[in-house]
C-alpha cells in the first residue's frame, strides 16, 4: 500500500473493526522538548508529536485487527522488530528475535526477567522509520518500573544500548519518578563531544493515562542538554491511527527533518561540528585535547 492509497483509506475507513477487547498498546500525542544549556549555543524547540507504547505479546494481534497498521509489511504504520537490533553480538542478532536478545542483555547485566515490558517507540510511517532513542520500559509484579534498556541511534548509522538496571538507579525526585544515571557511550550529537553523562526520569506508569519522560545530559554537575517527551495516551484504534496521520502526516520523516534542521542553525551560528569516527564512540572535547 502506497503512503497516499493508505491515507486515503484512512479517511474513508476510520469506523473499520478493531479489538474486541481493549489492548494494552496505546498511542500517546503530546510534545517533544530539546534545550541546549551550555555556554557554545542556548537553543531551545519545542514540537507536537505522537509515540507507540506496545506490548510486544499483542503486536502480530495489532496487525490482523487493524487496517492502518501492519507487523512486518507496508502500511500506513507498521512495526518491525528488526528495527531493534543494536549492540548485540552479530551472531546472537542473527538468531534471536527481539525478545530473545532483550532477555540476554538483561541476564548478561544481572536484571531479572520483567513481568511485562512496553517498547515506548516511534512506528514506521508509511515504510520510514528513525528513532532518536526507543526506551524498553520493564516492570515488575506490582507494576512499578525495575529496569529500562534504552536503544539510541545516531543519524550516522551507529546505535547503542543503554540497560538501566539497580546499579544506574536514582533516588526518586521530588516528583516521585523513577530515574537513572549512565556515561554516555555513543556519539550522537556533532556539537556536543567530551565526557558526558546520561540521566534519565521516567513518570510512565503502566499503562497510564500520561506519560513522562525526561533525558538530561550532564557534564560534571552542569545539565547542557534536556529533552523531554509527554503525552496523553489514546486507544490505537484505526479512528485514533488515522486522526494521528492527519494531525501530524509523515511524522517519522518530520523528525528526522527537524534534526536536521537545527543542525543547520547550529552550524550557522558557529558551533563547531565534529562527524563520528568509524567506532561511533563519543569523542573527546577540543579544548580537553588542547589542553592535553
Amino acid at each position: 500500500m502506497t503512503a497516499p492509497d493508505a491515507l486515503a483509506s484512512a479517511r474513508q475507513t476510520v469506523d473499520a473493526p478493531t479489538l474486541g477487547a481493549t489492548p494494552h498498546s496505546a498511542l500517546y500525542r503530546g510534545e517533544v522538548m530539546h534545550a541546549r544549556h551550555d555556554e557554545r549555543a542556548k537553543r531551545a524547540f519545542r514540537y507536537g508529536v505522537y509515540m507507540a507504547m506496545l506490548d510486544l505479546d499483542e503486536v502480530s494481534m495489532l496487525g490482523r485487527s487493524l487496517r492502518l497498521f501492519s507487523h512486518r509489511r507496508r502500511n500506513l504504520f507498521s512495526f518491525d522488530e528488526r528495527d531493534y537490533n543494536a549492540t548485540l553480538a552479530p551472531s546472537v542478532r542473527a538468531r534471536s528475535t527481539l525478545t530473545q536478545g532483550l532477555a540476554a542483555l538483561r541476564a548478561g547485566n544481572g536484571i531479572s526477567a520483567p513481568r511485562t515490558t512496553r517498547l515506548l517507540t516511534n512506528l514506521r510511517v508509511a515504510g520510514y522509520v528513525f528513532n532518536p532513542v526507543s526506551f524498553f520500559i520493564d516492570y515488575d509484579a506490582r507494576g512499578d518500573i525495575a529496569s529500562v534498556i534504552a536503544e539510541v541511534n545516531n543519524t550516522y548509522g551507529g546505535a547503542f544500548r543503554y540497560v538501566l538496571g539497580s546499579q544506574h538507579r536514582l533516588p526518586p525526585d521530588r516528583h516521585g519518578r523513577v530515574g537513572f544515571r549512565h556515561v554516555r557511550e555513543l556519539f550522537v550529537s556533532p556539537f556536543l563531544h567530551g565526557e558526558l553523562t546520561y540521566e534519565f526520569w521516567f513518570d510512565a506508569p503502566l499503562d497510564g493515562e500520561v506519560i513522562e519522560v525526561e533525558m538530561f545530559v550532564t557534564r560534571g554537575e552542569q545539565r547542557v542538554f534536556t529533552a523531554r517527551f509527554g503525552g496523553k495516551r489514546t486507544t490505537m484504534t484505526d479512528r485514533n491511527l488515522a486522526a494521528a496521520a492527519l494531525r501530524y502526516p509523515l511524522m517519522t520523516a518530520q523528525v528526522i527533518g527537524l534534526i536536521h534542521l537545527e543542525a543547520w542553525k547550529l552550524r550557522l551560528s558557529g558551533v563547531p561540528y565534529r562527524r563520528p569516527e568509524a567506532n561511533h564512540r563519543p569523542l573527546a572535547d577540543e579544548d580537553t585535547v588542547r589542553s592535553g
